[in-house]
């Protein structure tokens, strides 16, 4: 089975069809994507064996940035998913679809039932009315988190916060997104879509909005992700705001197990022409 190689630290150096690091060898086949670490050096060989085998590269910073990401081929000569999306992308029922998904997974993690603000959702007619109900599940789902912490004994964390961090959790939380924004932008090119068309989320700078887009439902999953992880790394495994090197492996473990175990039902869904 392949997996998702991250590298926090060191050199990658090809060897034939062999990826060396340090005293390992890491045959191509067993290599989903690829995540280096700002630190990580790669050989320009072994980036081409990569591009060749037509798997992605994505950078990130220490502070769990996303840098940017080396693609084996940008978009596909197909283009009927993107032609459906720039035609539909001041859909508002794809943006009701996408917060509707959201809430649903919302309700199985804080046990209540919103069907208040479904049908709220249903009757909205402008998409800052859309994004005001968005924004009021995602309050309930940080208070529900909070409150979880606070049950482990953390109270660092007020809010969702971020660029910078103001405490250890949300630089957790922001690890975790980033990561799978990382991953989910290139599943939206492999399907064929363009990554800046976005439903619900506006273009802003180089923000790849449908990502953001079709991650909302996955970063419910995230974010009650973290508080499993938090038993394993806090607060022996960070330094100041952001994880130890240690730290990091513990969470990469746990999500690549998410990935496995994972399908996007929204990117689904888009591809099935769903809303």
């Amino acid at each position: 089975m392949k997996k998702n190689l991250y590298l926090n630290e060191g050199e990658i150096k090809r060897n034939g069809n062999v990826l060396k690091i340090r005293d390992k060898k890491i045959p191509i086949g067993m290599i989903n994507n690829v995540f280096l670490f700002e630190k990580v050096k790669i050989s320009i060989s072994a980036r081409n064996l990569l591009l060749k085998n037509k798997r992605n590269i994505v950078f990130l910073n220490k502070k769990y940035e996303f840098v940017g990401i080396l693609l084996p081929e940008f978009l596909r000569s197909d283009f009927g998913n993107r032609l459906w999306q720039y035609e539909n992308r001041d859909n508002l029922d794809c943006a009701k679809y996408i917060v509707s998904k959201k809430i649903n997974e919302i309700e199985k993690n804080i046990n209540k039932n919103l069907g208040f603000m479904k049908l709220k959702l249903k009757q909205t007619k402008t998409l800052n009315e859309i994004l005001g109900i968005e924004g009021q599940a995602s309050r309930l789902m940080f208070d529900e988190f909070k409150k979880k912490l606070r049950k482990k004994g953390i109270n660092e964390f007020e809010k969702r916060a971020y660029n910078p961090p103001p405490d250890r959790i949300n630089g957790m939380l922001g690890f975790l997104y980033t990561l799978y924004y990382s991953y989910v932008f290139s599943e939206i090119i492999a399907s064929g879509f363009d990554p800046y068309i976005g439903f619900l989320h506006q273009k802003r700078g180089k923000h790849a909005v449908f990502a953001s887009d079709v991650m909302e439902e996955a970063r419910v999953k995230l974010t009650f992700l973290c508080l499993e992880i938090l038993d394993e790394v806090y607060p022996d495994m960070f330094e100041g705001k952001y994880l130890t090197i240690e730290g990091r492996k513990k969470v990469l473990r746990r999500f690549d197990e998410f990935l496995l175990n994972y399908e996007n039902s929204l990117l689904k869904s888009f591809k099935e022409r769903k809303c």
